[in-house]
């Protein structure tokens, strides 16, 4: 029930902030609306979400869900610490140039994954999850005593899920997600957000597309990680990217750089 008083309060924070944007003028709301739009189509079909999916359905959701929600949202505040390093290493016309180029790049390399991808794909990311899965399913059996981890009947894996502690469960889900986030295309694109628009706005906005993917990944569960489409999402995805890489394009060509 907190998570649930949690997840509203900051969605009535958001509305507030939203409202603020509209005041203060449309580039606010535009940012705002680049930042949960860019995480909705990195995060969607990514490594950590199908990690979500799949760990709601064997443990806690409300602590799968506080896990990887606050590794998400860690991740960001690091991300926008960085953008805001950035411009004070490379002028600021130099990183739009830069941040300009990663858009392009994410849009054309989801494009180019999307043609040449067979049907709905191989779901890679969903496999490797699941493997990983597997492996920590056997630490957490050997380490709560369980006998024969390596090949664990239907019974004991139901003990698993009856002896984990619920700690333990927030612990795994954070460390997993975050350190499935490292590098990754959504970090990338924080960055870059930050470094050229408002870091704030940005925090706001990826924090709360992540907590939206994160949300949409612990209801649906591994049911709808499998129902996902991994070649649809990369050509929405490439889609999106090639548009923010246009609209920054046009702020080089403008001058709208503040």
């Amino acid at each position: 029930m907190s998570h649930i008083m949690s997840l509203r309060s900051f969605i009535l924070i958001s509305l507030v902030y939203v409202g603020y944007c509209k005041e203060s003028g449309e580039k606010h709301l535009t940012i705002l609306t680049q930042s949960i739009g860019s995480m909705l189509v990195s995060e969607i079909g990514d490594k950590t979400f199908f990690l979500a999916a799949i760990l709601s359905m064997k443990f806690n959701r409300i602590a799968v869900f506080t896990g990887a929600a606050g590794a998400l949202v860690l991740m960001t505040a690091i991300s926008c610490a960085f953008g805001i390093i950035v411009p004070t290493l490379l002028p600021r016309f130099y990183t739009a140039i830069v941040v300009t180029i990663i858009f392009y790049f994410f849009g054309c390399k989801l494009l180019f994954d999307w043609y040449h991808m067979e049907n709905e794909g191989d779901k890679e990311e969903l496999k490797q999850v699941e493997l990983e899965l597997e492996e920590l399913d056997k630490k957490l059996l050997s380490s709560h005593k369980i006998i024969d981890p390596e090949n664990p009947s239907e019974g004991q894996k139901q003990d698993l899920v009856s002896v984990v502690p619920i700690q333990q469960i927030i612990w795994q889900a954070f460390i997993m997600t975050f350190l499935g986030e490292w590098g990754d295309r959504s970090q990338i694109t924080t960055i870059s957000l930050s470094a050229v628009q408002d870091a704030d706005i940005v925090f706001l906005g990826c924090s709360i597309g992540h907590l939206i993917c994160t949300t949409i990944a612990v209801v649906g569960g591994k049911l709808l990680a499998h129902q996902i489409s991994e070649k649809t999402v990369n050509l929405a995805g490439g889609i999106v990217f090639i548009i923010f890489g246009l609209m920054h394009t046009y702020d080089l060509i403008t001058g709208n750089l503040d």
